[in-house]
């Protein structure tokens, strides 16, 4: 395969999220057996949230603040929940003017940093607030990160998660993200880049943890059943089904199509496999018709462009060096502000 430059992938894992999110939209709590019989293949409206064709929903709206935040100040996780407060009090990067779709926790945490804009204690921190509500959206996170360095890494990306889901799984899950993601900028396929990521974050997983990870710490997830596979709501369901999708498909449009007719939390899961997949492929590899039937088009690419550039500023001004950013060198250290 051709190599993917690296502006295209940051552009794709942003545009590669949203896509994959509108195409879910619609069928998102139907089960997989209505998916069987009618199945998603491009941009389709109403359903489920009766949105016009190319809605996204809360998924890409907290992803496109994450990356307007990064691209204007850097790392600035208050900065973060206060744009996150915007967007449910005024509709900033909705798809329409309006918040239609928004998860409990998610929710409360948004709500409790409203009362004291305490941004290090609002998240959720008990075992029945492992949503995907940071998973979903932590694509920019993940990307800003790359060369960071084993520790740093582990420590951001759960900081990030902890703004809404502050669980130590949640944490964990996002880690890994930051992980496969560094491995595929770094220029690894879906399958080595998630062996790296698991060889990396396993011996930093307590014992407690790891039966709830072990199908991706181990890798089997990759080649299970369908019918194994869940797509609920729950964030190790989420990053286990995008995951299987990564691996069972060989380009952007079959892995997100596979992800939303899995049915269940569509939009979700196709959200996180569509941005891993935009990572891996690159914008270039998105049908163009999909991009074009998205909502504010232009206003989307122009933030996902500025983002990119912002990482690729940010990577050079915290000495990532030339060869690091084409495979593997020495990890940095840097994660501070721009």
């Amino acid at each position: 395969m051709t190599a993917v430059p690296l502006r295209d992938r940051l552009i794709g894992g942003v545009i590669g999220t949203l896509v994959g999110d509108a195409l879910g939209v619609p069928v998102e709590f139907t089960a997989r057996s209505a998916r069987d019989a009618d199945p998603v293949q491009g941009m389709r409206g109403h359903g489920t949230w009766n949105q016009p064709a190319g809605t996204w929903s809360d998924d890409s709206s907290m992803t496109l603040v994450a990356a307007a935040v990064l691209a204007l100040n850097g790392w600035d996780l208050p900065g973060m929940m206060d744009g996150f407060l915007r967007w449910l009090d005024a509709g900033e990067w909705t798809a329409h003017g309006a918040v239609f779709d928004i998860g409990n926790r998610t929710r409360n945490s948004i709500m409790l940093y409203r009362i004291d804009r305490d941004w290090t204690a609002c998240g959720g921190d008990d075992e029945g607030d492992n949503g995907n509500g940071s998973l979903m959206r932590c694509m920019p996170v993940s990307c800003w990160l790359f060369g960071n360095g084993l520790a740093g890494q582990l420590e951001a990306a759960g900081q990030a998660s902890a703004l809404t889901h502050a669980h130590l799984r949640s944490r964990l899950c996002c880690a890994w993200h930051a992980l496969w993601c560094d491995a595929v900028l770094s220029g690894r396929d879906v399958r080595t880049a998630t062996r790296t990521a698991n060889d990396l974050l396993r011996r930093h997983v307590p014992a407690s943890e790891l039966p709830c990870l072990a199908r991706i710490l181990d890798g089997s997830i990759l080649d299970v059943a369908r019918s194994a596979v869940l797509s609920d709501g729950y964030v190790v369901s989420t990053l286990q089904a995008s995951l299987w999708c990564l691996a069972q498909q060989r380009d952007y449009p079959a892995t997100v199509l596979a992800a939303v007719n899995l049915g269940g939390d569509a939009d979700t899961t196709a959200a996180v496999a569509g941005g891993m997949a935009g990572l891996r492929y690159g914008a270039s590899a998105i049908p163009e018709a999909w991009i074009a039937a998205r909502a504010r088009r232009d206003d989307v690419l122009a933030l996902a462009g500025r983002f990119a550039d912002a990482c690729l500023d940010h990577w050079a001004a915290c000495g990532a060096r030339a060869e690091r950013m084409a495979r593997a060198a020495a990890p940095t250290a840097c994660s501070g502000r721009r």
